[in-house]
């Protein structure tokens, strides 16, 4: 039973890990865009011990992900509610199964419940949830039915939290509705002809790459899964699809009842390719950017958490030390978010490029003596650059690369509390 609670919060921790608000361009000339796209590959030896990949969609126009203004308009008139989102990974909450996927409706718990106890939150959410399950059955084409309710409180969240490290206050409760799963490419493909504008579908870049993520076989050491979120918890609603990969080794082991059991050992992370584990060798930018200057609405992130202390010592392509002017994110490179031994974070802008290969991701990882060494990169910290004229803009870049696309900074929250 821990497993099956531990897996089914570990993956919708994953899920919803990305989520951050959309932000501006910075461009030359500081134009609002509204679509941002984020590739995302976490090496996890310490923990998880698997590799999780995903290519994730963020906007906050809904003509470009593709939900009716009077939907948004019911969400919006009830207050109570944070996230609305449909998914096709196993166990998306305790109590459903591998072979079924979900519309879930996360609630505030605070709010859902009133002046009344616990009778309340549950009859609440249920008639709340009731008003829409049929309007989202439309949006995502599906036919599911009322599962259960789950109810957290603030002192249980971390990793017994379907929103572990998420959410945040004094809980939530969540509404599930299911129906047999399907495969990940036919939701995927159900979701985004549908609901992804056309022009976005053919632009290929970001886009290709996902559909081949979902379109890529699972098998006993890959789990694959799609996901839309709508994200009410905001002063603008924002509209996530994400396509993810877990990809595993696994071992005979002994098991508790005195057999053997399959059981996950650690990847090999010394020479790391990212593209990889995205099922391609080249990704290219959208061309929905074409002949725009948005060298942030791209990017490719990596996270490293070793079972030992480690540093990157080698890249093949450019260091970017600090971000101080357009100059700087007008190239193309890694910025060093974390260096820290035991949780390595690094994020690769595009600059004026339109595309990066295989090859020149390439990163080199080595063991590190924690208290002799210092990091490899040693770069500027970027909130201490001079604020002057232009300090508005770079406060705005600032958000955009140290913020936006933190797929694993959630998901350590909820490891960490419980080392």
């Amino acid at each position: 039973m821990q497993k099956v609670v531990f897996k089914s919060v570990f993956l919708l921790t994953i899920i919803l890990s990305s989520v951050v608000f959309t932000p501006f361009v910075f461009g030359q000339e500081f134009k609002k865009a509204t679509w941002l796209e984020n590739a995302s590959i976490i090496y996890d030896q310490a923990y998880s011990k698997s590799i999780i990949s995903s290519i994730t969609f963020e906007t906050i126009n809904n003509q470009e992900i593709k939900i009716p203004d009077k939907l948004i308009e019911k969400l919006s008139s009830h207050k109570e509610i944070k996230i609305v989102m449909f998914t096709n990974a196993g166990e998306c909450i305790m109590g459903v199964s591998q072979l079924e996927q979900c519309i879930l409706i996360v609630f505030d718990l605070p709010l859902v419940m009133g002046d009344g106890g616990i009778n309340a939150v549950h009859a609440n959410s249920k008639a709340i949830a009731a008003e829409l399950i049929d309007d989202l059955n439309e949006l995502f084409n599906l036919n599911a039915e009322f599962h259960s309710i789950w109810v957290e409180t603030g002192d249980a969240r971390d990793m017994t939290s379907p929103t572990a490290g998420f959410t945040s206050g004094a809980g939530i409760a969540t509404v599930a509705y299911t129906m047999p799963k399907q495969t990940t490419s036919n939701a995927f493909a159900n979701l985004s002809e549908r609901l992804v504008l056309e022009d976005i579908r053919n632009a290929g870049g970001y886009f290709t790459a996902a559909k081949q993520m979902a379109n890529f076989p699972e098998n006993m050491t890959l789990e694959t899964s799609v996901s839309l979120l709508i994200v009410m918890d905001m002063e603008n609603p924002l509209f996530v699809l994400k396509v993810m990969h877990e990809e595993f080794r696994l071992t005979w082991a002994d098991a508790e009842d005195g057999g053997l059991a399959f059981d996950r050992i650690p990847m090999d992370i010394s020479e790391i390719y990212p593209l990889t584990s995205l099922v391609v060798d080249k990704l290219e930018r959208s061309k929905h950017f074409e002949n725009h200057f948005v060298p942030l609405n791209s990017i490719i992130q990596v996270v490293i958490i070793p079972e030992n202390p480690s540093k990157i010592t080698s890249v093949k392509t450019n260091v970017i030390p600090k971000l101080d002017s357009v100059e700087d994110v007008s190239q193309n490179g890694w910025v060093f978010v974390s260096t820290s031994p035991e949780k390595i974070d690094v994020r690769y802008i595009f600059g004026m490029s339109d595309s990066v290969t295989a090859d020149e991701l390439f990163l080199e990882v080595g063991p590190t003596d924690i208290e002799s060494e210092g990091d490899l990169f040693v770069t500027e910290d970027a909130k201490s650059a001079n604020q002057d004229a232009g300090g508005e803009q770079y406060a705005i870049l600032i958000v955009i690369v140290i913020a936006a696309i933190g797929a694993a900074l959630f998901y350590l929250k909820g490891y960490r509390r419980n080392r």
